[in-house]
């Protein structure tokens, strides 16, 4: 959650730079633009990648001892900068805090990126040993992103009205 919540102020920060080259309206439009693409994207109707980090977080971060091991997992798990992101969703999250979010909707939405982070490892963990989680995640993939899609769209809706 912490990785998040730095990384969603960060981009509070960068984004009341960039506010100042145009009106809310213009952002908006682009933003919505943007996030009908990655939606298509996210169903399969168009590919193309989006940077990231492809890689595992290195298990040496446990070197650092019981505390600050896990800490430092966390934070580079949290922030998306360090590893895998699966969806397009946060490639208009990151924007719509930059450009447009409050400081409230921007801690907000860092709490809702390191809560999704969590939740995807503690079910994974939780659900078996023998990684049929994934088998199972995959069975519902596309329900699962058609429910975030339209949650998102909701909460991308409710912050710009």
């Amino acid at each position: 959650m912490l990785g998040a919540l730095i990384t969603a102020l960060g981009a509070l920060v960068v984004g009341s730079l960039l506010r100042l080259a145009a009106p809310s309206g213009v952002w908006v439009v682009l933003l919505v633009c943007w996030f009908a693409v990655i939606t298509v994207r996210e169903f399969g109707l168009l590919s193309f990648g989006l940077p990231q980090n492809a890689r595992l977080v290195p298990v040496t971060v446990f070197r650092h001892g019981r505390f600050f091991g896990p800490l430092q997992f966390g934070l580079e798990m949290g922030t998306g900068l360090r590893t895998y992101v699966t969806s397009g969703l946060p490639y208009v999250l990151l924007p719509a805090v930059a450009l447009l979010a409050s400081p409230g909707a921007a801690l907000f939405a860092g709490l809702g990126f390191g809560l999704g982070r969590s939740l995807m490892t503690t079910s994974n963990l939780r659900f078996s040993d023998d990684n049929s989680w994934d088998l199972e995640f995959s069975l519902y993939e596309r329900w699962i992103k058609a429910i975030l899609v339209v949650a998102f769209a909701g909460g991308i809706f409710a912050a710009v009205i």
